[in-house]
């Protein structure tokens, strides 16, 4: 009882206007030292907007290096079945593989295909672009916060998170449901997993077996997120600054990555599954055993990153969005009515 009443206290389920609490005055005393509202959407000059949102993943991967990251096709809008069944079969990616949005927030629409039937029903007529992506070898995700000068082209390793997936153990009576349960984590992520797997979970794990219950590393899919620094060894930020030598106008950001253990990360090896961009969470703020002053210390800690490297490149002739260039494409992607904000921006602009 008192663990579930922990878990509903901690700061990792608060509302994100909470957590971001501290970082307003910053992004406030930036706005105005450098004339420019949205000063952060220069900041990774190759990538749209900086990758605030509504970035393409494919034009992403594009920019790094292509061994870096596992084997990755574009299905376009309202493919027909057998096209999707082709299109798979000369790219030669091998069941299991991911299939996720190209463009998509917080791993919304990420699924784990383990046939053909299940890749029609992901693939075949949907509206939107899709990635079918080889699966990335390795058990362990990890998360690599890093910010790159643009003067000196150095990269800097800020922070490693690592992650737990949400898992279960069990004890020989009850069901995967009835054990998720036992937790506010586990409870939260019932009525999504039942719809997907409603069978599985009514299981009886053997006692003491573990049983990962989602293998996709999202916070919002109950993952827990840790501080793992002691990995931020100098071998793992050879192999960092090493993908970054290789891309140009990428300066601040994430990669999440797939790794067989904590040792193989800590010596360098890894594959890149995304790169997120400007609106990168360093993941281990979420860590259970923080605070909320450290969680902000950490969180101010990254960002006040963003400022310095913005003010370099708008020297350098890479200018920012304007704030009604911003609004414009809010009310475009998420389908936000900003009337009043926009005629505001527009006489700022």
């Amino acid at each position: 009882m008192w663990h579930r009443l922990a878990d509903r206290l901690n700061h990792e389920y608060w509302p994100w206007q909470l957590i971001y609490l501290p970082v307003w005055p910053f992004y406030l005393y930036q706005a105005v030292r450098q004339r420019c509202a949205v000063f952060f959407t220069n900041v990774n000059p190759a990538i749209d907007m900086g990758g605030f949102f509504g970035e393409s993943k494919a034009a992403i991967y594009a920019l790094l290096p292509e061994q870096c990251y596992p084997k990755t096709v574009v299905v376009p809008p309202n493919t027909p079945v057998d096209d999707v069944l082709r299109v798979h079969r000369a790219a030669g990616i091998p069941f299991p593989l991911i299939v996720k949005p190209d463009v998509g927030e917080r791993g919304a629409g990420v699924m784990r295909i383990t046939d053909e039937v299940a890749l029609v029903r992901a693939l075949a007529n949907q509206p939107h672009y899709l990635l079918m992506q080889a699966l990335a070898s390795g058990s362990q995700e990890f998360g690599l916060m890093f910010a790159k000068d643009p003067a000196s082209g150095r990269t800097e390793l800020l922070s490693v998170c690592g992650k737990r997936f949400l898992s279960v153990t069990g004890d020989g009576e009850r069901t995967i449901a009835e054990l998720l349960a036992r937790s506010w984590r586990g409870e939260k992520q019932l009525e999504r997993l039942g719809h997907l797997h409603g069978d599985r979970l009514q299981a009886v794990p053997t006692k003491g077996e573990l049983v990962t219950v989602e293998p996709i590393g999202n916070h919002c899919r109950g993952t827990t997120f840790f501080d793992a620094r002691h990995l931020a060894t100098p071998k793992l930020l050879e192999a960092v600054d090493e993908i970054m030598s290789g891309t140009v106008g990428i300066h601040y950001g994430r990669f999440d990555v797939r790794s067989e253990s904590e040792e193989a990360l800590s010596k360098g090896r890894f594959t890149v599954i995304e790169l997120n961009g400007v609106s990168s969470e360093p993941g281990h703020i979420y860590d259970p055993a923080y605070s909320i002053f450290r969680c902000w210390a950490e969180l101010l800690r990254h960002v006040r990153r963003l400022g310095p490297i913005s003010l370099q490149l708008q020297r350098a002739g890479h200018r920012p969005l304007t704030l009604h260039a911003l609004v414009m494409r809010c009310e475009a992607y998420f389908g936000w009515k900003l009337g009043l904000l926009r005629r505001v921006a527009f006489v700022f602009a």
